[in-house]
């Protein structure tokens, strides 16, 4: 692996006019590559199955779940927390207004 000799940047294996070069990833800085360098940076790919990983697309179980009443209850849950802060806010306005007349 190389960095660049201007900014310090990843310089990757690219082609350019058929030829391959290593071109830094932050400014652009262009560099030939000599053949055994070509060699150390050909691409190389592992059969190793053990390596792979494995996901799952079943994030939870939705039986026993209506999760439009879920969302149905947080929605009315989060629009009762607004209204009590707003009216918090205004109950708080007033009495400063109060304050100032007396």
């Amino acid at each position: 692996m190389k960095f660049c000799p201007k900014c310090g940047g990843l310089m990757v294996p690219s082609k350019k006019d058929g030829k391959e070069i290593l071109k830094c990833s932050k400014c652009g800085y262009e560099m030939t590559l000599s053949e055994k360098e070509k060699k150390e940076y050909s691409v190389k790919e592992s059969k190793d199955k053990s390596s792979k990983v494995l996901t799952t697309s079943i994030v939870s179980d939705k039986e026993g779940r209506n999760l439009s009443e879920e969302l149905e209850h947080e929605r009315e849950e989060y629009y009762k927390e607004i209204g009590l802060e707003l009216l918090r806010e205004e109950f708080e306005g007033n009495e400063e207004e109060e304050g100032r007349e007396d």
